[in-house]
Formats: C-alpha cells, structure tokens, sequence
C-alpha cells in the first residue's frame, strides 16, 4: 500500500512540475476538480482555458475553472476553492483565475527596457525602406526609411512580432498608422486586427473570448492618433504577434507598441 501511494505521490510531483510553464493566469491544482459544472469548452488548452476562465470571473459566468487534460475540456463552475474534490486522476486541473495582473503598466517595445531592432521581425516587408524598423510607435520618416512597417504581401497572413527580453503580462496594444508625409501620399493604415502570442516564440495562441472565438480588436481611423486597444484579459507571453485583418491603403502598414507590466508586479 505504502509503495501505491508513494507512486501516485511521485506521478502527482511529476505533472505538478509539467504544468509549472503553464502557470500564467492562474493558480494550478493538479489532482482537484470541480465539484459542478454550468457550461463546459472542448478543444482547447490550459493556457487558453486559464485566460478564458479570467473573462468568465469578470463577466459573472465563472467563480474558478475545471481543465481535463485528456479531452482539453475546460469546465466553467460556480464552486469555490474550497469546493474542490480531491482525485486521484492527476490530468485533472482546477483554475483559481486572479482578476489583475498588472498595478501599473507600461510601453514593453520602446518603453524604460526596450526591445533591439533584432527583436522586431515580420512575416514580409514591402522594401528596406519599409521594414520592421519603423515599426515603433511615433516613429518618423527619414532619408531611408517610411517610418513605419510595411508588408511585402497584401493579404490576412501577414503579422509583425515583437519578442521581449523576459516574459511579460501583456494588457493591450497602442497603434497608429503609416506617418503623413504629404497631402495625398500613403494613406494606409491597419482598422481590425487579431493578437496571438506565445510563451516559447515557437507555438502561438490566438486571444479568444470565453465563447473560444477569435477577438477582433479595434485598430486605426486614420494615420496619426494612437488607437489603444484593451484584451477582454491579460495573458502572460514572450512573443507577441499582431495579425491584421482589415487596413486601409495598397499596404499593410502599421506602428505600434504593446501594453503590460513585470511578472514582479503581478498583485496576488
């Protein structure tokens, strides 16, 4: 007996460690699970059931979350923490979402740590003079350069991606457009687009609603005002990827910086 329970102890260790990459917005109980359940979502994953359990808690939904491992269930409950049942099945996860992750926040690309050149790559370029130099917020031509990033292909594929120096939780996005240069030159700028983003620049996520459909965030009118759109709740990411969908103008073209705060400030 002494010997099967000190294998379920290793076994539970073992995948307590396992989802230790994973402990972005919520605290992770390996080995509870939720007593009742008022709505469930299938296909998803820990991640994405962690940051949809948060809009759920803020929309009244959801008191704390249930993740099934095996079929990628996650389980919306009314239950508490202290409502949990314990389980021997160690693909059984609990969510206790936390509602802020950031006491203040600020600019994570141009910002008091900003990111190298390096760091800011895309999926095309329109030329040199267009590239993801540019891209930073209230950048401004020169000689050599638009001011502003420009895709080389013109379709709903195309994303610019920003890789931070450490993992950040990551609040909204601040965009303008193409920079005006004169009176009937380069209108272009981006009206609609989707973030994904990622905890290893490998593997990327698309931010979802707690329905698990894409969000569609609110870009630019025009070239100039900083538009800044807030996600429905924060995710914490390295990479982080801007799709656009919808724009104005012969290019996709866009500057932009992302919104968060430190892990350190995240409030507990």
């Amino acid at each position: 007996m002494s010997f099967i329970f000190l294998e379920i102890l290793v076994l539970s260790l073992i995948a307590t460690k396992a989802e230790s990459k994973d402990n972005f917005r919520a605290k992770v109980y390996t080995g509870n699970e939720v007593k009742t359940s008022n709505s469930s979502t299938l296909g998803v994953s820990l991640m994405q059931c962690q940051n949809m359990c948060v809009l759920a808690r803020r929309k009244g939904t959801s008191n704390i979350c249930g993740y099934d491992k095996v079929s990628k269930t996650c389980f919306y409950s009314f239950d508490t923490e202290y409502d949990v049942l314990s389980t021997s099945e160690v693909t059984k996860v609990v969510l206790i979402p936390i509602e802020d992750a950031c006491q203040s926040s600020e600019y994570l690309v141009n910002g008091m740590e900003p990111v190298s050149d390096d760091q800011i790559t895309a999926s095309s370029v329109h030329s040199e003079a267009h590239d993801t130099r540019g891209s930073r917020l209230d950048s401004v031509p020169t000689n050599s350069h638009v001011g502003a990033w420009a895709a080389g292909t013109t379709d709903a594929n195309q994303y610019i991606q920003v890789q931070f120096n450490c993992p950040y939780h990551v609040i909204g996005v601040a965009m303008q457009g193409r920079p005006i240069v004169g009176v009937d030159c380069c209108n272009q700028h981006v009206t609609a687009y989707k973030l994904l983003y990622s905890g290893d620049c490998v593997n990327f996520l698309t931010i979802r609603d707690s329905s698990g459909s894409d969000v569609i965030l609110d870009g630019n009118t025009d070239q100039d005002t900083v538009v800044t759109s807030m996600l429905p709740s924060p995710v914490t990411a390295l990479c982080v990827r801007i799709n656009p969908v919808t724009w104005i103008g012969d290019h996709i073209s866009m500057r932009f910086d992302i919104l968060g705060c430190s892990m350190n400030e995240q409030q507990h």
